[in-house]
């Protein structure tokens, strides 16, 4: 009764109302169902690659019911203690999720680097069966994932990515599986499972930096990439009456817009509301969807200063 009580609490977390979120739900449970497969098949056959990809399924397991969980918090509103809303709960699930990624690699690391040393009989017919239908599962997922990312909010797109990591290092151990049972059904060179697992440490542990990168520059409040912090300042620059732009920030907001405050010296304060559209009108077309303008008054002497050294007219 208490396990029943947990998997209807569990299914109730998983399953919600967009698109997105029911690929994550189907994704769950057959890549749950296949991972225990996939284990009990290692443990008969002996083979490191199967253990291996049956280890990372089930961290697929814990990424895929993480992700739902930090889907469901995002999507509550803001309120005066989170007045951002939660939003960057997602981006946390996707760090967590790409920190496993690396704690994966490295046990397939270990355990590869043991039966390098002593490699064991493996069993190939097994471990290509195995493979092959886990193949065509991690196709599967993979394919119910990039539709739901297609039907995602900007700021769970990242989530699904991390998601996406996962699965393709999934399929990629499956593929690492099929080859080493085809190697060993052929020539008996048992080494061949211990170094594909290598191989599927390293593109997990690529993809683990990728991410713990990508979550890092946005909780820390980095400048988003492929926005230039000097071009923005001197398109501002170009606008009538804006002497200078200073105070610059740029960050990420949890929805995934680009947001900018900054302190501006404008010339004449009477026509700040004129020149505050045509600067939201500015950074609207460099991709800002948020920003926060502070005028100060350009000092008489600066304002001197400036006139002396403007050109001529006519």
């Amino acid at each position: 009764m208490l396990r029943l009580a947990i998997l209807v609490t569990l299914d109730r977390v998983l399953v919600m109302d967009n698109h997105a979120h029911g690929s994550l739900t189907k994704a769950f449970w057959l890549t749950l169902a296949f991972a225990l497969i996939e284990f009990g098949g290692g443990w008969v056959s002996g083979s490191l690659a199967l253990f291996a990809d049956a280890g990372h399924m089930l961290s697929d397991v814990l990424a895929l019911g993480l992700a739902a969980v930090a889907g469901q918090v995002s999507n509550r509103t803001a309120h005066a203690g989170m007045t951002y809303g939660y939003g960057r709960a997602s981006v946390l699930a996707a760090q967590v999720n790409g920190l496993a990624l690396w704690f994966l690699s490295g046990w397939i690391s270990w355990e590869a680097f043991g039966r390098l040393v002593a490699p064991p009989v493996v069993d190939a017919p097994i471990v290509m069966g195995i493979g092959m239908v886990g193949l065509l599962i991690n196709l599967i997922v993979l394919r119910w994932l990039h539709g739901g990312a297609s039907h995602s909010h900007h700021r769970e797109e990242i989530n699904i990515r991390a998601i996406w990591w996962h699965v393709m290092g999934d399929a990629l151990g499956s593929v690492a599986a099929i080859v080493a049972g085809v190697v060993i059904l052929g020539t008996g060179w048992m080494t061949i499972d211990p170094l594909l697992s290598f191989l599927i440490a390293a593109i997990l542990a690529w993809g683990g930096w990728r991410l713990v990168r990508e979550t890092t520059q946005e909780l820390m409040e980095g400048t988003p990439e492929g926005v230039d912090t000097a071009l923005l300042a001197k398109s501002l620059l170009e606008v009538e009456g804006i002497q200078d732009v200073h105070h610059i920030h740029l960050w990420r907001l949890p929805d995934r817009r680009v947001a900018f405050s900054a302190h501006l010296l404008v010339v004449d304060l009477t026509q700040w509301s004129v020149t505050l559209l045509r600067l939201q009108q500015r950074l609207a077309l460099e991709g800002v969807g948020h920003a926060t303008l502070q005028p100060e008054l350009v000092s008489p002497a600066r304002r001197v200063e400036a006139c002396e050294c403007a050109p001529p007219h006519g």
